[in-house]
């Protein structure tokens, strides 16, 4: 009774040690609340005050957050500190702190029913002060619960091997693995598979009790497996972040798979690096003391030699743990391998146990054995308490000082940014964040604001505008503006009053909370032509095209024939890898060893001296204006901000840069200034190219060419943005359409061959949509003119130099359906030969639209003849 008495004092302190070390100061270490800490603690608490998450979902069994599912364990859990205490770091980080508890508990309870009390003892002992075990015990992450469900039901486990019916509660348990962690759903089914293949012979002899466990078991799992089959976007995570691929040969998988499993079991893992994400683990220190290694390493010669089936099992653990998580990237991860942590902390113990035991051997006097004992003690004591010492002093002051900014580590400010603002609200039309170097900041505002759920899921509005200040588009500077930047955002601004910095424990500023009254004005129209090969660097001093005879006209680039084309203006930086690596007709993917043209026209109305200032991503660059070369040898620009003296001149002045990438990043930031780095309020910036004379403009202006050949204006799609079947006035029929928003907008087909040379009008049916807006015309690459789209668009006729087309509106149904005749001069035509036309919804609405008809006897059932156009040319048609 005394060493029971004994036994149980230790382990109490063991405890008092785990909690005191899980809970001193929680609130503020780790610094900051990572995103997936306040997505749990949010929904915990919609769910505890309002019975929906944020999406709006009653009492969900899994929440929808961050393009993926949350697993409902931690989330309910949380509920009853947050209900106590409400809602903060403390009481969100106090449900890990307690499960991380509660594993210390029933690691105890496992050792001592596989080996003894003492290895119990020691094996709770060991959870409690181990780095990757203590260090998840105090960050809100969902997989603290998972070593908790998991090592309850091991024990039930032993406790049904030992001749006890706990079988269906250790199914239970493990069955409830599932809602804890995603990782859960390959090792408990391979667990599961050991723990039968071992204990085999009982199923025959205790089958009754089987028969029990079983529907227990697959009452527990039934509701995730249904889950997951009628959520298949659950799975969205998993194709992210697994290391195999569609199409991947087994053996490579194999090697990869081997590769990340071997990295588990790595010395630089578990013993001197650890997990290299700052939110994992502790810089410069491994997962497990040093200590641990030969006890280890003895523990699972003991393990294997040992004759109980039961102890098989913690070998087999050991051999699973890393097995889901070497499917996946990052390996080795100390998150997703997790699970495995107590693992090694029990097999250690039964190395310290038997160490001891072996002393106890060697002195067969009870008071030599228990001197020796003793001695062995104070011999690990003393080998083992300056490594935790040292792990408790990089925990606990070094810990917090790297780890607290960025997006990388705690996203370190934002309770001091959502309380100062929240207390200025009544003084301001809009509060913003930067949406720079921020991971999900929404729930940020959702967690601390204590924002209704039922008002989020209604208008999912935070209550803040989250917006990269480089983008200008989607407010507007006539109201007063609260805005939570980093400071480097500042210098978007030409105006501002700071009223707060935010600083990390490590002294980094992490956020700038400034009253924001004007910006720069950047350059933000900008036409783009491109790709070019830039293969080896070769790209950098090779003239694509003429700077000073600019066009509208085909180009050939690396990838095949390019055009001049509008870039998004939604920010002010000139991003080439965004636009291109939307642009799947010239590159798929995101562009890499290539060269691109911008051009912007900045227009004064008067001469002056200026200043142009550039920055970037580090790519080179070649700079002319007005046909002026202003960097003799191309500049690297990065993002220190480059100045050079200009002068304009009165009107337009054409800027051009050619940029070439090799990889990574890829963009450039324009501004001109006046000399003194002042916005010019005059200068304005337009993304046009003049469209010069038109192709076969020998013809004078106004002449008309006689037509000598009707051909039919459709006989292949080649290009297009959509693809559908829709009604038009002759029926229905396939359709190949493009939308101004587009971010490629080109309809692109071929005629029938021309009989002969000559001048020729081609007929065509097409649709244009509701909304107003244009559209240019090319025809064999280049560009011709420009034509009006829209529903109520009447009989028209457009007229540039010798080309002319024609309109003629027949039904509005799914659009303004109609027939088109374009009329060509003898140069754009050849005998035999096709003429590809080009159609680009370029301006009005975003939402304009053209459509082409896949109908090939539009001439004949139009009946289009040469009388016919000449008849055209009537003064009733508009112009």
């Amino acid at each position: 009774m005394r060493a029971e008495r004994g036994r149980r004092a230790l382990l109490l302190a063991i405890l008092a040690l785990a909690g005191l070390a899980r809970i001193d100061n929680l609130r503020d270490l780790p610094a900051g609340l990572y995103c997936d800490e306040a997505a749990l603690g949010y929904n915990a608490w919609a769910i505890l005050h309002y019975g929906i998450d944020e999406n709006g979902v009653r009492f969900p069994l899994f929440v929808w957050s961050f393009a993926g599912y949350k697993n409902p364990v931690y989330i309910y859990a949380a509920m009853l500190p947050i209900g106590l205490l409400g809602l903060d770091e403390f009481s969100l980080r106090l449900t890990s702190a307690l499960f991380g508890l509660g594993t210390v508990g029933a690691t105890y309870l496992l050792g001592r029913a596989l080996l003894g009390p003492w290895v119990g003892l020691w094996a709770a002992l060991l959870v409690a002060i181990c780095p990757w075990h203590l260090h998840f015990s105090r960050i809100a992450f969902e997989l603290i619960s998972f070593p908790f469900l998991f090592v309850l039901g091991f024990y039930y486990l032993v406790a049904f091997a030992q001749g006890r019916r706990t079988l269906p509660l250790a199914f239970f348990l493990l069955g409830s693995c599932l809602y804890a962690y995603a990782l859960a759903k390959v090792f408990i089914p391979l667990f599961l598979l050991g723990f039968g293949a071992l204990f085999l012979p009982t199923v025959w002899r205790r089958w009754r009790e089987w028969a029990i466990a079983v529907p227990v078991l697959l009452l527990a799992v039934a509701p995730v497996v249904v889950f997951d089959l009628t959520h298949r976007q659950g799975m969205y995570y998993v194709y992210n972040t697994t290391v195999l691929r569609p199409g991947m040969a087994l053996d490579e998988a194999a090697r990869v798979f081997a590769a990340n499993y071997r990295a588990y079991f790595s010395l630089s893992f578990l013993f001197r690096q650890g997990d290299l994400i700052a939110r994992h683990a502790v810089r410069g220190h491994g997962e497990l003391y040093p200590f641990f290694a030969p006890f280890l390493a003895l523990g699972l010669l003991v393990l294997a030699a040992h004759p109980s089936r039961a102890t098989k099992l913690v070998l087999w653990w050991l051999v699973l743990y890393p097995v889901g998580a070497s499917l996946m990237t990052e390996a080795p991860s100390a998150s997703r391998g997790f699970i495995g942590a107590p693992a090694f902390c029990l097999i250690t113990a039964v190395g310290v146990a038997s160490a001891l035991r072996a002393l106890c051997w060697i002195g067969h006097w009870r008071p030599l054995a228990l001197a020796f004992q003793a001695a062995g003690v104070a011999a690990l004591v003393y080998v083992a308490a300056p490594q935790v010492a040292r792990y408790y002093d990089l925990y606990f002051h070094e810990y917090v000082k790297y780890s607290a900014p960025t997006y990388g580590g705690f996203q370190y400010g934002y309770r001091e940014v959502v309380e100062y603002m929240e207390s200025q609200r009544p003084n301001y039309d809009l509060l913003m964040m930067t949406a720079v170097e921020v991971n999900q900041p929404y729930i940020f505002a959702l967690f601390y604001g204590r924002r209704s759920p039922v008002e989020y899921a209604r208008t999912h509005d935070p209550g803040y505008l989250i917006l990269d200040p480089a983008e200008y588009r989607r407010y507007s500077m006539d109201q007063r503006i609260l805005y939570a930047l980093r400071e480097s955002d500042l210098a978007y601004f030409s105006d501002y009053v700071v009223h707060r910095r935010v600083v990390a424990p490590g002294g980094q500023v992490e956020f700038v909370i400034a009253e924001v009254k004007k910006r720069k004005q950047f350059a933000t129209e900008w036409l783009t032509l491109g790709l070019f090969d830039n293969s080896g660097g070769r790209g950098v001093h090779r003239d694509f095209i003429d700077v000073r005879d600019i066009r509208k006209r085909q180009y050939e680039g690396k990838f095949g024939p390019i055009y001049w084309q509008r870039m998004s203006p939604q920010f002010i930086r000139v991003d080439f890898n965004a636009f291109y690596a939307a642009q799947d007709r010239i590159h798929p993917g995101n562009p890499e060893e290539v060269c691109a043209y911008a051009f912007t026209t900045a227009e004064v109305p008067s001469a002056r001296p200026a200043v142009l200032e550039m920055s970037g991503s580090g790519d080179l660059a070649t700079v002319w204006l007005n046909g002026e070369l202003l960097t003799p040898v191309p500049q690297r620009f990065d993002e220190v901000v480059r100045r050079r003296p200009v002068s304009l001149v009165a009107g337009p002045n054409a800027l051009v840069v050619k940029s070439c990438e090799s990889v990574g990043s890829w963009f450039l930031v324009v501004r001109l200034t006046d000399e003194n780095g002042r916005d010019m309020p005059d200068l304005t910036f337009r993304a046009e190219i003049p469209a010069g004379p038109p192709p076969g403009a020998a013809v004078p202006a106004g002449s008309r060419a006689v037509v000598e050949q009707v051909v039919g204006g459709f006989a292949r799609i080649l290009r297009f943005r959509h693809e559908d079947e829709y009604a038009d006035y002759r029926g229905r029929t396939r359709s190949w359409w493009a939308y101004v928003r587009d971010s490629e907008p080109e309809v692109v087909w071929e005629t029938a061959p021309c009989p002969r040379r000559g001048a020729a009008a081609f007929a065509f049916t097409a649709s244009m949509g509701e909304e107003s807006g244009t559209a240019e015309l090319w025809v064999g690459g280049e560009y011709v003119l420009t034509f009006d789209l829209g529903l109520e668009l009447p009989a028209r006729r457009w007229v540039r130099g010798p080309y002319r087309l024609y309109f003629e509106p027949r039904q509005v149904i799914a659009g303004n359906s109609g027939v088109f005749v374009l009329v060509v001069p003898a140069e754009a035509t050849q005998a035999g030969k096709a003429v590809e036309i080009r159609v680009v919804p370029s301006g009005g609405s975003p939402n304009a639209w053209f459509m082409v008809k896949n109908y090939t006897d539009t001439a004949s059932f139009e009946h289009v003849t040469p009388a016919l156009v000449a008849d055209l040319e009537r003064p009733s048609w508009q112009e």
